[in-house]
């Protein structure tokens, strides 16, 4: 049930080494992990790289949307890892996709840091329905969570779902497992401009610090859309993403990049290196043909008011759209 590709595989994908967004370090990490799963014929890839200056760790998430992945997936974690609740998961997927014909593509998520051996994945679903009910949400984060939920987290389903507006719709949602004892539920929402993303955070008592927030709007022309995540535990927590879907073509994520650089994120070094790996490219591995180009540019107001810039890069199959996040 292996897929094995050539050694040597992501330098193909992004370039590595100094002044380059990838070490040869976090190259061999990324690879160990894509040679198990890579390619599959229904599968995109999404790979995430820190934008400041020294930062080359890259994570990795999986869109899966056919019962064979799902499948494939359910015996590789049960056999690699051990990970036995995650081939529950996988079961639980495919019932949840035999029953339910509104959703899009599960997602696996893994932190290459070392912890991916001990650590279950994050799990997500993208539904394809903008119109879900507390009961349906209930039911699938119960399958993500791989227990029942406690009384406080539907509480704050409940407060996410009634602050909503018309226009706002939660556009996928998970379980940061690979956080271990810290994990948290992360929702991302999408619909939100400026004034309504912070109604919307002011009715369910966000206490993350909103003056730094709305910096991260200045500038922005360049934006399509916006999806916000948060996320909790047993309490709402500070942290918050803000993921800029751009407009198509070149000029906006060099207007995107520019705004990073005058900000302090990166050097001219770094946008370069950005820019190449933006650059649009077929990948050809094996019979498979990926199309490799940008998905979103992500800013993380984190804990003491932190913020962590992130670029996210998509590998999708030759005929098949995004899907998911």
């Amino acid at each position: 049930m292996v897929n094995i590709i050539p050694n040597n595989i992501v330098p193909y994908i992004f370039p590595v080494g100094e002044g380059c967004m990838v070490s040869f370090l976090a190259a061999n990490s990324l690879e160990k992990q894509l040679l198990s799963f890579y390619p599959r014929l229904h599968i995109s890839y999404v790979f995430e790289f820190r934008v400041e200056d020294g930062k080359d760790q890259v994570d990795l998430a999986m869109a899966i949307s056919e019962k064979e992945d799902l499948q494939f997936f359910k015996i590789y974690f049960d056999k690699t890892h051990d990970h036995k609740k995650v081939g529950i998961w996988f079961s639980n997927c495919i019932a949840l996709q035999e029953k339910e014909q509104a959703i899009k593509s599960f997602w696996i998520e893994a932190d290459l840091d070392g912890s991916e051996q001990d650590q279950i994945p994050s799990l997500f679903i993208s539904p394809k329905q903008k119109s879900i009910t507390l009961a349906e949400m209930t039911s699938f984060f119960e399958v993500l969570n791989l227990q029942s939920l406690n009384n406080k987290n539907q509480e704050f389903l409940k407060q996410c779902i009634n602050a909503l507006e018309d226009s706002q719709y939660i556009e996928h949602f998970g379980v940061m497992h690979s956080r271990g004892d810290s994990k948290t539920t992360r929702m991302y929402i999408r619909g939100f401009e400026k004034d309504s993303l912070l109604l919307f955070l002011h009715k369910i008592n966000w206490p993350g610090d909103k003056e730094v927030l709305i910096k991260q709007f200045e500038g922005i022309s360049m934006v399509s859309y916006i999806s916000v995540a948060i996320e909790f535990n047993d309490v709402w927590l500070p942290t918050i993403g803000i993921e800029f879907h751009l407009k198509k073509g070149i000029e906006y994520s060099d207007a995107f990049l520019h705004k990073l650089k005058t900000s302090g994120f990166c050097t001219e070094e770094r946008v370069t290196a950005i820019r190449d790996i933006l650059c649009p490219k077929k990948i050809k591995s094996g019979k498979f043909t990926y199309k490799r180009s940008l998905s979103h540019f992500k800013i993380t107001l984190g804990r003491a008011k932190k913020i962590e810039p992130k670029v996210y890069v998509q590998l999708t199959p030759n005929y098949l759209g995004v899907m998911g996040f």
